[in-house]
């Protein structure tokens, strides 16, 4: 039963259809819109009670069809479009705290960045599904990675446990590599008793014949946000152009692995006492470099 658009809104994000229509302010901009795989509407960031039935309630318009996905963004009373060719995406992650979700999208020159409220997660992960779906087909994998032979996973942290089991439910398949816990290290020039130690993430490195996944806990998108906080990328292997392992010049007793994609860099952290973890992130390195 179709409702009006104030009545309906909340946090949640509505696929587009005869009952949830296109807002209003977005109506001009998207044409045929029943082309679409998929097309879906992220409302604002605001409390229901401070919504009025004359406000623009949704920032964001989303359309997935067979060559890409297309953003349409609101900007007070005018909407900005960006295009993304599934040939140019480059990798996908999703990040949730709590409520707080952003879904990010690595393309060939810029990156597309979606906020969203975690009550409506299972969009995403649809949307994450359908990207995946588009990558090569074919074994791509490098060869010659030496995997960390005493992971045990039940022995991982629950929080990237629990992740773990939901990508086995998800139908995600991947080889578990390598595993990073949550550690903590002092920025240079500040080692200071008083002086709170930085926070890294906890990191989880899997693959599969198609892809380099990354899990990771307690790295904030922002201050504050280190408890609960999960987040999964899935990479291309033919996407993924280099990769590097260096001191951190920023932490002390801290490495940083760079993953170097068409057009952006994501960065994970390292103990360097964790044998396991720096051989597998050497011969990725290593192995990347050889690969085709």
């Amino acid at each position: 039963m179709r409702v009006s658009e104030y009545d309906a809104f909340g946090p949640w994000i509505y696929e587009i259809d005869e009952d949830h229509p296109l807002p209003p302010l977005f109506v001009p901009r998207v044409e045929h819109p029943g082309n679409y795989r998929m097309l879906f509407k992220i409302p604002r960031d605001i409390e229901r009670r401070k919504a009025t039935p004359d406000m623009d309630l949704y920032d964001y318009v989303v359309g997935v069809d067979n060559s890409g996905i297309r953003v349409w963004s609101r900007r007070e009373k005018t909407v900005e479009t960006a295009y993304l060719p599934f040939r140019e995406i480059g990798g996908i992650r999703l990040y949730q705290w709590l409520l707080k979700g952003v879904c990010s999208i690595y393309g060939g020159e810029k990156t597309v960045t979606l906020p969203y409220n975690t009550v409506s997660a299972d969009a995403f992960w649809k949307l994450l599904d359908t990207v995946r779906q588009t990558w090569p087909q074919e074994d791509t994998a490098p060869r010659g990675l030496e995997r960390d032979a005493g992971l045990v996973e039940e022995q991982v942290d629950i929080w990237l446990y629990n992740q773990l089991r939901d990508l086995r439910d998800r139908g995600i398949p991947f080889n578990a590599d390598a595993y990073q816990p949550y550690h903590s290290a002092f920025r240079t020039g500040r080692r200071f008793p008083w002086t709170k130690a930085e926070e890294f993430a906890g990191t989880l490195y899997l693959h599969n014949e198609r892809e380099l996944l990354l899990l990771r806990s307690g790295k904030p998108e922002k201050k504050g946000e280190q408890k609960y906080s999960a987040e999964f990328t899935a990479i291309p292997w033919t996407a993924l152009k280099s990769v590097s392992l260096e001191k951190s010049g920023c932490y002390e007793g801290t490495l940083i692995a760079a993953f170097q994609l068409p057009g952006a860099t994501l960065r994970t952290e390292s103990d360097p006492g964790a044998v396991g973890v720096v051989r597998y992130l050497s011969s990725l390195a290593d192995n990347i470099s050889l690969h085709p």
